[in-house]
């Protein structure tokens, strides 16, 4: 007959590849960019350029964005010179369909000092689905203009690796074995005494405990009695 235990590895297992099924089977992101080079509290955003991350799994990806112009160059360099933040909004598609949208920023002057080289990370969930976009930028701190006009953007993709799985099979089957040995009358039990019976013990124990704590109340009541007498 089966052993009741004998279905949790495939359930197990189920859930395992349920949760796992987008990175197991790869999928695919594409991202638009926006950037703001005005100093408002309202940002400005004007289109950057587009990325399409051909695998999640692998973060191999194609980028696709327009240099500044030297208007544009001389607004973010007062950006810098007012530390102020370089404010990026990336709209980000997955193989699933669902398009999510994101605010990130850096400060301008670690753009400048860059020579406009930025790093932009895409954070997954189990399911490959993002949750969230950041932008960085190494510097140094500077307010020059760069001698660049040209995007150096690196993608990167970040997920959930996944963690050490038990060996719930192993564990399942050596439980069977040892129910299978005690049913056949083979395996004996090692244990002490006291580990044996201490639920029988205990309670014995305990009682003798009680009484021993009544009697000699009951005892000193007697010998007070037994004085009035006299």
């Amino acid at each position: 007959m089966n052993s009741p235990y004998t279905w949790i590895p495939v359930l197990l297992a189920v859930i395992l590849s349920a949760v796992g099924s987008e990175l197991d089977y790869d999928g695919w992101l594409r991202l638009r960019v926006w950037h703001a080079l005005n100093k408002g509290p309202m940002p400005n955003f004007i289109e950057r350029g587009n990325i399409t991350v051909t695998s999640v799994r692998s973060g191999a990806s194609t980028v696709a964005q327009a240099g500044l112009k030297s208007s544009e160059l001389d607004e973010l360099r007062k950006l810098a010179e007012d530390d102020r933040e370089y404010r990026l909004k990336a709209s980000v598609r997955g193989s699933s369909g669902m398009e999510t949208t994101f605010f990130t920023s850096v400060p301008a002057c670690l753009v400048l000092g860059s020579e406009l080289e930025d790093f932009l990370t895409v954070w997954l969930d189990g399911a490959a689905e993002p949750v969230a976009v950041s932008l960085s930028s190494y510097g140094p701190c500077s307010r020059e203009v760069p001698s660049t006009q040209m995007w150096t953007t690196e993608v990167q993709v970040r997920y959930p690796e996944a963690g050490p799985v038990p060996d719930t099979a192993t564990y399942i089957q050596k439980l069977e074995r040892e129910r299978e040995a005690r049913e056949r009358g083979e395996t004996k039990d090692n244990r002490s005494f006291l580990a044996k019976y201490w639920m029988y013990i205990v309670p014995a124990v305990i009682f003798v405990l009680l009484s021993s704590a009544t009697n000699p109340e009951a005892g000193g009541a007697g010998g007070g009695g037994g004085g009035a007498q006299r």
